[in-house]
């Protein structure tokens, strides 16, 4: 072989691969992510340029061929990530220049990519950490929040916005991070709106490491959040507030109220336009951030998380509502809470190094029943028996800290269980229920984890655990893409998995006819927010006489909590939060 052709075979072999008339965008992707990945495989390959630019030129080539496909999207996202790949060899500015400028193109053609987000979110960083422009890389950051609030790269890009607070634009626009409640048919006007609506109180649950705050409004209100970075100069605090459209303020809340407890310094409200309330969150410090409303009833919940260690100390929650009128569902319900009852109490360390702290929920209880069984009996009862028995079972076979939600009859609002769980700081969070159907022959046990419903049958036990409409369960789908960042999903399902397997197992070796349901998903009002793996196990159907009966019997009880114990168990040894043995 003469030179000249060895030479024009080396040529040809460096040029861009061409895609083929008959390939499909997936058979084009595909073989341009396979001279990638080879090209990632060897580090020699990678420190000649021709080579990352046979690659970019694959990839471009696929998005050029198919650009109305998912795949070009895929392929010009690939642009931006190979272009980034070369300048970490070339250490070239106008690489990384390339490459920001390829991942701002596919965003904005392809907005609805599930990859824009993490185009975005790397054109930030290589505008923060590689090119020094920390100004530009604060309105990367904020256009990834606005266009993507659903992403997975949103959290990330909320802490970056706030290191980067005094690099923002002079004029300090706030970021809207959450659009309004689920809207109806039509939006709000003056003859459609609800007489009298108000914000009837402010209630929080707070540590150094995580607040909740709770909103609590007579109707249904369009609202609106926002964040302001802090301001150095003026040694003005990081803000959250939120507007509340065609709502009144009593004169009881108007008083700031300071918390002080390392995230949070105070909760103001006031007025900035007639019939808007604006309620503001002064900070310490932030980490991240959710924003979602709920109903029956109507209460907007605000998640904050900090950026320092989390410093468990006991704080009661605070409340505060409107002076007490026969109108104030929420100062009847305090009322109803008895006199004796104990404070949320942290017991001393727990042996197991990892496995600290269980947080077991009672479903229902107080002027919430739940489910009413053929002998009357009710499920708030049944569940605060089962869950006292689980909370011995988990302390005596795993050593940790059990705490109760509710350890009597009261009446706990779902978003507060999980506040709880959240505000101690919990590794897992149990919440037990009994189930109940129309139909008195349906029987089973089955176990939930969060997320969107499968069937309508997973619908149907989520609107009845959240004394809601199978409508606002679907209202609540909608939004529930922005709560599920840090839900620990996948580890829920594992713990779900577990514990449904183990149960039914152990019920079965006691009674006959034990059908086992299976693990579903749904959007339980109870699971939102938690930032630990969470469950919610139906442990029975009340409505069936023969399930009402064991639901009620000691030794039933005594079984299912032991499985439950084991299964968590179980899931510590697999995850290595506790030894085998």
């Amino acid at each position: 072989m003469t030179r000249i052709a060895l030479f024009i075979i080396i040529f040809v072999s460096l040029l861009p691969l061409p895609v083929g008339a008959a390939e499909t965008s997936e058979q084009a992707y595909q073989k341009a992510r396979k001279s990638y990945y080879s090209l990632q495989n060897s580090s020699r390959k990678q420190m000649y340029r021709e080579n990352w630019d046979r690659v970019i030129s694959q990839f471009k080539g696929v998005y050029d061929h198919f650009p109305k496909t998912k795949r070009g999207g895929d392929s010009l996202f690939m642009c931006g990530k190979a272009t980034s790949g070369l300048y970490g060899i070339s250490r070239i500015a106008k690489d990384a220049e390339r490459a920001v400028e390829l991942f701002e193109q596919m965003a904005a053609t392809y907005p609805k990519s599930n990859l824009a987000d993490d185009a975005l979110f790397q054109a930030g960083e290589l505008l923060e950490n590689n090119l020094g422009d920390p100004a530009r890389a604060y309105l990367v950051y904020q256009r990834l929040v606005n266009r993507t609030p659903a992403g997975d790269m949103t959290g990330k890009a909320k802490l970056r916005l706030v290191a980067l607070a005094e690099h923002a634009p002079i004029e300090k626009s706030p970021v809207v991070v959450v659009a309004p409640t689920v809207k109806a048919d039509k939006d709000p006007s003056p003859e459609t709106l609800v007489p009298g609506r108000s914000l009837t109180a402010i209630r929080y649950w707070s540590n150094p490491g995580y607040t909740r705050i709770v909103l609590d409004v007579s109707a249904e209100a369009q609202f609106s959040a926002h964040y302001l970075a802090p301001e150095v100069a003026g040694n003005v605090p990081p803000r959250i507030y939120v507007d509340i459209e065609k709502t009144a303020l009593d004169e009881a809340l108007m008083e700031p109220k300071v918390v002080d407890d390392g995230l949070l310094r105070q909760i103001r409200t006031g007025l900035p336009v007639p019939e808007t309330v604006r309620v503001v969150l002064d900070l310490d410090s932030i980490g991240d951030y959710k924003v979602f409303p709920l109903s029956d009833p109507c209460r907007i919940v605000i998640d904050i998380s900090g950026d320092k260690s989390v410093e468990l100390k006991r704080r009661e929650p605070e409340i505060r509502t409107l002076p007490k009128s026969d109108r104030d569902a929420i100062a009847k319900v305090l009322n109803d809470v008895p006199k004796d009852q104990p404070p949320l109490h942290l017991p001393a360390a727990p042996l197991s190094p990892t496995l600290r702290r269980i947080v077991v929920d009672a479903g229902h209880g107080g002027k919430d029943p739940g489910a009413v069984g053929p002998s009357k009996v009710l499920e708030k009862d049944v569940t605060l028996k089962l869950a006292k028995q689980l909370a011995q079972e988990l302390r005596t076979l795993l050593h940790c800290e059990v705490i109760l939600t509710r350890s009597s009859d009261v009446y706990l609002p779902l978003e507060e269980r999980t506040a709880i769980a959240n505000k101690v700081d919990a590794d897992l969070f149990i919440s037990l229920h009994a189930n109940a159907n129309k139909n008195r022959t349906a029987y089973g046990i089955e176990t939930y984890y969060l997320n969107f419903s499968k069937n309508n049958k997973a619908a149907a036990v989520a609107a009845r655990e959240n004394g809601t409409s199978l409508k606002q369960v679907s209202d609540l789908e909608m939004i529930l893409f922005d709560l599920m960042a840090n839900s620990k999903i996948n580890e829920s399902s594992r713990l779900a998995t577990e514990i449904q397997k183990t149960l039914v197992k152990q019920v079965s070796r006691q009674y006959s006819n034990v059908r086992d349901l299976g693990v579903r998903q749904g959007p339980f009002y109870v699971l939102l927010g938690a930032t630990m793996p969470s469950v919610l196990v139906e442990t029975g159907f009340l409505s069936n006489p023969r399930e009402e009966k064991r639901l009620v019997s000691k030794a039933f009880q005594k079984s299912a909590a032991k499985a439950i114990a084991m299964a968590v168990k179980n899931y510590a040894v697999s995850n290595k939060l506790i030894a085998s043995k």
